[in-house]
């Protein structure tokens, strides 16, 4: 999908919706501690997708949230983020649905191209009117296993790390003002910060 995009001269329009289902009020992810809520605990990889195709961390946070209704805790949400080139992503979390629906979609929009990762069992990318779909046969591939193997070559030779300090700490960044934008009704901006040799 980000190869998809490579080059593009605009800014792209991004949205990740999670049907991520109901979990009980006293599950360890509700835990501050243990799990960090669902919007640290889990929305981190989504924001990180994000940022992954987007190319940098994002700069600035908008968040709303269904009323939970004794039900959930903060569980339904819609994050909307800004990035440094104008792009935007949005991320819909909800718990409210049923599981048996697919689980994760994502859309991508640019420069008259555009992608949909459905469910990580199909790509389907449009541009200048032809359609290339390539499906998984087998399972699901979130990259886990491409993950590891990343990392392992970049610890083997001493090279840098697949995923870049800044984009790793900008992500935590964003979800700690995405929850102080929850918090307070307002728009947060997303400080920058360096890494430090």
């Amino acid at each position: 999908m980000a190869a998809f995009f490579a080059g593009r001269k605009e800014p792209l329009a991004m949205h990740y919706r999670v049907n991520a289902g109901y979990i009980p009020l006293t599950h360890w992810l509700h835990d501050p501690a243990q799990g960090g809520g669902r919007l640290v605990g889990e929305a981190c990889h989504f924001v990180d997708f994000l940022t992954f195709l987007a190319g940098a961390p994002p700069v600035r946070v908008t968040a709303q949230a269904l009323p939970d209704g004794g039900r959930y805790r903060g569980d339904n949400f819609v994050l909307t983020f800004t990035f440094p080139d104008g792009s935007l992503g949005t991320v819909t979390y909800l718990a409210n649905g049923d599981k048996a629906f697919p689980k994760e979609r994502v859309e991508a929009f640019s420069g008259g191209r555009v992608a949909v990762l459905d469910d990580f069992r199909s790509l389907e990318m449009v541009a200048e009117g032809r359609r290339k779909m390539l499906r998984s046969r087998l399972r699901q591939d979130k990259g886990h296993r491409a993950e590891w193997v990343a990392f392992a070559e970049a610890v083997r030779s001493g090279g840098e790390p697949p995923i870049p300090y800044a984009h790793l700490w900008g992500v935590h960044q964003a979800l700690y003002a995405a929850l102080e934008a929850l918090a307070s009704g307002q728009p947060q901006a997303i400080p920058p910060r360096e890494r430090k040799a």
